[in-house]
């Protein structure tokens, strides 16, 4: 095998792992220049927290999102951006009216205050998340 095809060979590898990498990061929130903030947080009697987190940006086609995320400690900024890219988003949606609220150690309520939220602006909705049930009030079934 020639000089010119092992570095041709080489060349190939480091692309296809470079591109690798870079689909991994784009689907896992690493180029995701949004602000995230948690906006409230519930403690259960078992130690876990529900976190109500913002998501926005200064970017015209960006936009609010507020999205539910359990987990046994608050996240920081990058855990949130980590979680909001992942299958771990209990619900979200484009909507200020949400509040939480543990009824019983195993049982998670979300509410919208003052309105509703229709299953347009809904765009991530989980019934049960390992073995929380998630119920909802004023909030539409998607």
């Amino acid at each position: 095998m020639s000089k010119a095809t092992k570095v041709i060979g080489y060349v190939a590898c480091v692309l296809i792992v470079g591109l690798i990498i870079a689909v991994y990061a784009l689907f896992h929130g690493y180029f995701d220049r949004g602000h995230f903030e948690i906006k409230q947080f519930q403690w259960s009697s078992t130690n876990q927290v529900a976190m109500l987190a913002e998501r926005w940006d200064n970017q015209g086609l960006g936009g609010l999102d507020y999205y539910v995320l359990i987990g046994n400690h608050l996240f920081t900024s990058a855990e949130l951006r980590h979680a909001y890219h992942s299958n771990a988003v209990v619900f979200a949606a484009e909507s200020t009216c949400l509040t939480l609220r543990w009824d019983g150690s195993n049982r998670l309520t979300i509410t919208c205050n003052g309105s509703t939220v229709d299953s347009g602006h809904i765009n991530a909705q989980r019934q049960q998340i390992g073995n929380i049930a998630i119920s909802y009030e004023n909030i539409a079934l998607k």
